[in-house]
């Protein structure tokens, strides 16, 4: 790792980003803990089974609630104390959740725990961003994104286990206990980047936090094509593997009649391929740019997706005929979320708290509502619907990264109004 942009130590930004995949690592593992429990959930709720992927829908719309907001204000009184709060929030409804007594004020108190994903964006990774260089940034991200894979990789195997031995509250007490760990890493290590000078002068501005200002802003980006196109193609690539994650107990369990560790050793493969992605994304990151980089994931991930329709199409439906498809899409997103998004954010001259607001914002709002289309598309129960329905998402998202990269990224005319705004 570089020496950082700003004026820290390698040890300060190594604590940093330590603590802060550990948050992340326990914001994934919040929901993926607890997909194998959820049948037990709703069964101790006397809760419907469609309520097993609404829990998920709540956490990913909760995660999409305040991104808008904190870009904003995090541009203008600095992206430390924005996140203190959101660690904070996050420690004090993963609490509440072990106390709810009805499936409805369960599913309320995972929309408000779903509420800390909005700090990891927006707040933690713009602040990577702008503390590294473009490459270091890369390869920072890939290496913490490995570590956060670990809680899909996991957490179904150890929530699995957990439930056979313990009852499901359980799980949100151990999560809080390591959320108040994360807590006081963030407050000890996180460095403040705004109002910062980087090593080569250039000064991390604070942004005026007005309506006028802050409209200015989001209209730029709004207006930017390169830039929308690419939210939406980054929102589309992550909307296959939210969906598994919330379809697959219904598939594996209810269907398919199989434990839930099994159900648990189903999802290594996909996750464990993510996971390769990423250390194949550092390789990458000596020999290729950005775009090739981004290339070359979309063409694995998108062979993957139609892979998952093909294959159960062609030979069986029985919900295996799924797996080599969604192995090798995971292999391709672990290679392309990373520089995706660094190639977004650094396609509008926008504040970066801002511009990660507007990602994480439209990546959440289309990862729910796929997870509701996906569960529309099992409503059959038919493994090869399924399929089409990830296929389709790949064909949109390959059209949105053909537009990402011919539309322009922006025109010297938003070079000034951030600027000036």
């Amino acid at each position: 790792m570089s020496k950082p942009l700003i004026n820290i130590s390698r040890r300060q930004a190594f604590l940093f980003a330590a603590f802060l995949v550990l948050y992340q690592f326990l914001t994934y593992i919040a929901n993926d803990m607890i997909m194998p429990g959820m049948i037990h959930v709703v069964q101790s709720f006397n809760g419907p089974e469609s309520a097993i992927a609404t829990s998920l829908t709540a956490y990913v719309l909760g995660g999409a609630s305040l991104q808008l907001f904190l870009g904003p204000i995090s541009d203008a009184i600095g992206r430390r104390p924005v996140m203190l709060v959101g660690a904070l929030l996050f420690f004090v409804f993963t609490c509440l959740i072990a106390c709810s007594n009805s499936i409805g004020q369960f599913l309320l108190a995972r929309y408000f725990e779903g509420m800390g994903l909005c700090f990891i964006g927006v707040i933690g990774y713009a602040t990577l961003q702008e503390i590294f260089s473009e490459m270091d940034a890369i390869r920072l991200t890939a290496v913490l994104s490995n570590v956060a894979s670990l809680a899909p990789l996991l957490g179904p195997l150890a929530g699995a286990l957990f439930i056979i031995y313990f009852d499901w509250r359980g799980i949100f007490i151990t999560i809080g206990v390591f959320a108040l760990v994360a807590l006081w890493g963030l407050w000890r290590y996180m460095p403040e980047p705004v109002g910062a000078q980087k090593t080569n002068g250039q000064l991390i501005a604070k942004t005026p936090l007005t309506p006028k200002s802050i409209l200015r802003n989001y209209k730029l980006l709004l207006t930017n094509p390169s830039f929308m196109m690419g939210t939406i193609a980054s929102g589309l690539l992550g909307a296959p593997c939210i969906a598994w994650i919330a379809i697959s107990p219904v598939i594996i369990v209810t269907d398919a009649k199989l434990s839930v560790i099994t159900y648990a050793l189903w999802q290594l493969p996909i996750f464990g391929a993510g996971i390769v992605g990423n250390w194949y994304l550092r390789y990458l990151t000596h020999m290729k740019t950005v775009k090739q980089i981004i290339m070359i994931g979309t063409i694995i991930a998108t062979m993957g997706l139609g892979g998952s329709f093909i294959l159960p199409l062609l030979l069986n439906h029985h919900f295996q005929w799924l797996m080599p498809g969604l192995i090798i899409y995971g292999l391709g997103i672990g290679i392309t979320i990373a520089p995706l998004n660094r190639y977004i954010l650094f396609s509008t001259p926008v504040s970066k708290g801002t511009a990660y607001a507007m990602i994480s914002m439209v990546s959440m709002v289309m990862q729910g509502l796929g997870v509701e289309g996906a569960n529309y598309a099992y409503m059959n129960h038919n493994n090869s619907y399924f399929g089409f329905y990830c296929a389709m998402i790949g064909i949109v998202y390959v059209l949105c990264m053909a537009a990402t990269f011919m539309l322009p990224r922006y025109r010297e005319s938003d070079l000034w109004d951030a600027s000036t705004g």
